[in-house]
């Protein structure tokens, strides 16, 4: 994607109007921010698809590390291009110091749909639907591990995207990304003080102990719990857990038994739901992207091409 320039910045403020956020439907939220529909006018007669806008909720305007990590996100973002991924389309700062980060729209959160199938009591998402989500969010995650050098650290199903029924899944909130090498280890020559920042009950083991062990793998352990996600319905349960807040900092805030405990933490329970053959490679994949040896979990691109052969059998059939 061509990055954005001081000039297309200023043009877009002109051409871009953000109402404020009463004015606009709510579609998302997150840690300190609302997520908001911008229907834009027609162009030259031509219908315009609405942009999702992301914001600063008014009580955590003054929030210097939300605005800096809004502020990091639109810089990433502008650098991705994948199909998988949520796509960038531009970032406003007004006089007043409020910021606004435009993204391409899509229909639903995964993490909302399965909440609202969980209320109607549905059951587990058919075989073939979870292995589309997880095909699609292997190809996001071996694009950002691969070429763009940066991993997640924030996999979950409230950060899946979903376009239509299905059709297509789209990664997205890349607030706390850090940067890695080659090899998927933590660049630590270019994240300086950052450490780990996610959402606890997604995290793998091995950054939940101090000092944390940080690497790529640790995205493919939280991808593996959104699989355990679409069969329970519900998010992440440890029987052992703890009550954490809703994102934490991995600085050394845990003792040495919180260290010894965490690392050796199991994968959650799957839910006693009967489930056919059919889904043997979703509990397969499901337990290889979870064992607690980081080492033994595939990557990305090891999925990408398991779950694409998959997905060509179902389609012989």
């Amino acid at each position: 994607m061509e990055p954005a320039t001081p000039l297309k910045n200023k043009l877009l403020n002109k051409v871009i109007e953000v109402p404020a956020s009463p004015l606009m439907k709510k579609i998302g939220f997150g840690t300190g921010v609302g997520v908001y529909e911008l229907q834009r006018a027609p162009l030259m007669s031509r219908t315009l698809s609405p942009w999702a806008v992301k914001k600063l909720l008014k009580r955590h305007r003054k929030n210097k590390d939300l605005e800096k990590r809004l502020q990091k996100e639109a810089e990433i973002l502008r650098m991705l291009s994948h199909p998988n991924i949520v796509g960038f389309r531009g970032f406003i700062k007004k006089p007043d110091g409020t910021s606004s980060l435009l993204m391409e729209e899509c229909n639903s959160c995964l993490g909302d749909m399965l909440e609202g199938r969980f209320e109607n009591e549905k059951g587990p998402y058919e075989a073939k639907i979870i292995l589309q989500v997880a095909y699609d969010l292997s190809k996001a995650l071996d694009y950002l591990h691969n070429s763009a050098l940066l991993m997640h650290c924030d996999v979950k199903s409230h950060n899946v995207l979903v376009k239509g029924d299905f059709e297509i899944c789209k990664l997205c909130d890349f607030g706390v990304c850090l940067p890695v090498t080659e090899t998927g280890e933590v660049n630590i020559t270019k994240t300086g003080d950052c450490g780990y920042d996610g959402t606890p009950c997604w995290c793998a083991p091995e950054v939940l102990i101090y000092p944390p062990e940080i690497t790529t793998k640790a995205d493919i352990y939280s991808f593996g719990l959104v699989i355990w996600e679409m069969i329970a319905l519900c998010p992440p349960i440890y029987d052992d857990s703890k009550q954490f807040d809703e994102s934490f900092h991995c600085s050394g805030s845990f003792d040495e038994s919180d260290s010894e405990n965490q690392k050796t933490r199991l994968r959650p329970a799957l839910p006693e739901v009967q489930l056919g053959r059919e889904y043997d490679l979703v509990l397969e994949t499901y337990y290889c992207c979870t064992t607690v040896e980081k080492e033994n979990r595939p990557t990305a691109t090891d999925l990408t091409i398991l779950l694409l052969e998959a997905l060509n059998k179902q389609t012989d059939r």
